[in-house]
């Protein structure tokens, strides 16, 4: 079945000059709308994204690469499946990582696969269709957008030994605490945090503590457990939280002189542009993660879940002729190798420009808290066409279009396209 729908829209002023006349709608033989065309003026021309990787289908300058579909949930991605063979859509790989679909862990009904990485240090490096070698078109800007979780918080994860153990103390991943601070120009005297694991032949508390970023408050202090009100005293802190790399961008081999980006658990840097931010990465939640960086501007930004997370320029020359900055290595790759944790990676989307659309919750962009980034299969000055990915949105909701500038600037007003909303 071929459905065409006609929505007439006025775009409010912006920074750049697009228009919007028509939305047309092709719908499949179960009413679902599978394909979107937004017909107008002032898109400008651009191609398909570079890499787009929804762990199984990877698509690579527009081309679908299904090297990883067969891979099943146990079969754990080796170097050799990566820097070992010129079909794999990335270079090389590193730690236990595996291609999963556990329905408790998607994003959302239709998200399908996802990466599970096991371990600090694991991640995936240089896509091949893009890479640190050179590229034959070269690009000063790169955007790229992931989702991502963390089993721990990172920013204030803290190892401890403890002393003057009550007995039957016994903490269990995910049991609440207390601490008792004193007293503190702040007012606060309680810390609140979550067990991670407990070692009793060790003494060892691996734990996270709510709002602490140094151990000043907590060495010497009594913990009690919220479940059995028994205690134990963190005697010496052994461990802190480290760095923790979500991301490193690079062109070249990442010598002085090239683009050498890296967003970390506490800051975002690039040359001499060191913007120290605690990342708001939400524990066991599925986060969007975005950055942005512009050779020419020498400018650098990154959001998390929609919401600018670090922003700044640089100054020193950090550029080499016939080469674009792309993903060096993506994931987690952490400094405090004891740390427990594990990672879950989807829909990974690389593009040499900031011009995207994605699908939003609301009908005005300021009230957007959920976007999904799509994968668009033509983008000329005048017609845009793409098949809507409604990723992990809530669909009692209808989903608006929102296509951003080349300055990362959207329509204001979000435009329609379901007729009814699809109610699943």
């Amino acid at each position: 079945m071929r459905a065409l729908l006609l929505v007439l829209l006025i775009i409010p002023a912006l920074s750049f000059a697009q228009a919007v006349s028509q939305v047309s709608v092709e719908k499949n033989a179960e009413g679902q709308i599978s394909n979107v065309s937004i017909k107008g003026s002032g898109f400008g021309v651009k191609a398909v994204p570079i890499f787009y990787d929804q762990a199984g289908t990877t698509y690579e300058k527009g081309v679908a690469n299904s090297y990883f579909n067969s891979f099943l949930p146990d079969r754990m991605i080796t170097q050799q499946d990566t820097m070992g063979s010129t079909s794999s859509p990335w270079s090389n790989s590193y730690g236990s990582l595996y291609i999963r679909n556990d329905p408790a862990i998607v994003r959302g009904p239709a998200t399908g696969k996802y990466y599970n990485g096991l371990g600090v240090k694991v991640n995936l490096q240089n896509p091949r269709v893009h890479p640190r070698a050179g590229t034959p078109q070269e690009s000063k800007k790169v955007y790229i957008s992931w989702w991502f979780r963390q089993q721990n918080e990172t920013r204030n994860y803290f190892q401890f030994e403890l002393s003057s153990i009550d007995p039957e103390f016994n903490p269990k991943e995910g049991d609440e605490f207390t601490v008792n601070a004193g007293e503190h120009w702040s007012g606060v005297t309680t810390i609140y945090g979550r067990v991670i694991a407990y070692y009793p032949a060790t003494k060892i508390l691996h734990a996270n503590y709510y709002g602490q970023y140094n151990t000043n408050r907590l060495t010497g202090n009594r913990l009690t457990l919220n479940v059995s009100n028994k205690s134990a005293t963190l005697a010496v802190n052994t461990r802190g939280p480290g760095s923790n790399k979500y991301l490193r961008v690079w062109e070249s081999d990442g010598t002085d002189g090239t683009f050498r980006s890296s967003w970390t658990n506490t800051e975002v840097y690039q040359a001499d542009l060191r913007s120290v931010q605690r990342s708001n990465v939400l524990p066991r939640e599925w986060n969007h993660m975005e950055y942005f960086a512009d050779q020419n501007k020498k400018y650098i930004k990154t959001k998390v879940n929609g919401v600018v997370d670090a922003e700044g320029y640089y100054t020193l020359a950090s550029d080499i002729a016939g080469h674009s900055p792309t993903i060096g290595l993506i994931g987690q790759d952490s400094t405090q190798t004891e740390m427990h944790q594990e990672i879950w990676m989807d829909d990974i989307y690389m593009d040499g420009s900031f011009k995207r659309v994605v699908l939003g919750n609301a009908p005005k962009y300021a009230d957007v808290t959920h976007q999904e980034v799509q994968f668009f299969t033509s983008w000329t000055d005048t017609e845009i066409k793409f098949s809507p990915y409604y990723g992990s949105l809530d669909r009692k909701l209808p989903a608006y279009i929102y296509i951003f500038s080349e300055d990362d600037v959207p329509n204001s007003e979000g435009i329609a396209f379901e007729s009814p909303p699809k109610m699943d």
